[in-house]
């Protein structure tokens, strides 16, 4: 069986106890994770973790990676919605105040458990191959587009799908940095969002 195929989960869990039974296979995958690292991160770990049988982990998930990548879209649709409020709350307010809530809602989802997301952080650049792009991530892209263009007038280069992923993942980057150097949400909202006016206000060249 194709690797790609082998990191998805078996099965979708369409009852209610099969959706409990995935989510404390998740929660007990994330403090294997938080307690003892990647080191002594492995199926049976979280099984125990779990008190389940490690055929019920392997029900849901053929291996660890694919119970990673699960914590990972866990992770990502908890930021979508942080920042999906924080888009609905900027209506009507400036680009900067807009951005500002932007980064709040970043850095408040990625120091919520802040050792776990850096390991998350970690394994999805070893993962990203064999995963594609989620539907929180289009989502997220989409939420982006729409915040620039109700201020396109104030943003010096043409708003295209390459600035929105830009701006991504220089926010994503910088608020990943400032919790590793664990700056206060203050300083690091102040040097993130100098960074993204940067990008949006400087001049514009084509190489």
């Amino acid at each position: 069986m194709p690797a790609k195929r082998r990191m998805k989960a078996r099965k979708q869990p369409l009852q209610q106890r099969s959706r409990e039974t995935v989510a404390v296979i998740l929660e007990a995958a994330a403090r294997v994770l938080e307690q003892r690292g990647l080191e002594g991160y492995n199926t049976n770990a979280v099984a125990e973790r779990g008190g389940i049988s490690v055929g019920s982990v392997y029900q849901y998930f053929p291996n660890k990676d694919a119970l990673t990548l699960a914590l990972i879209a866990r992770f990502e649709d908890a930021l979508l919605a942080k920042v999906r409020d924080a888009v609905t709350a900027s209506e009507g307010k400036s680009l900067t105040a807009s951005l500002n809530l932007i980064i709040r809602a970043q850095l408040e989802a990625h120091a919520e458990r802040a050792g776990l997301n850096r390991i998350l952080e970690t394994e999805e650049d070893r993962l990203r191959p064999a995963s594609s792009d989620s539907s929180a991530a289009s989502e997220l892209k989409e939420l982006v587009a729409a915040l620039l263009a109700r201020h396109r007038r104030q943003i010096a280069r043409p708003v295209d799908d390459e600035i929105i992923e830009d701006l991504i993942v220089i926010s994503r980057a910088m608020v990943d940095h400032a919790l590793q150097q664990d700056l206060s949400h203050a300083a690091a909202n102040r040097r993130v969002l100098r960074a993204i006016e940067g990008y949006l206000f400087g001049p514009h060249r084509d190489h």
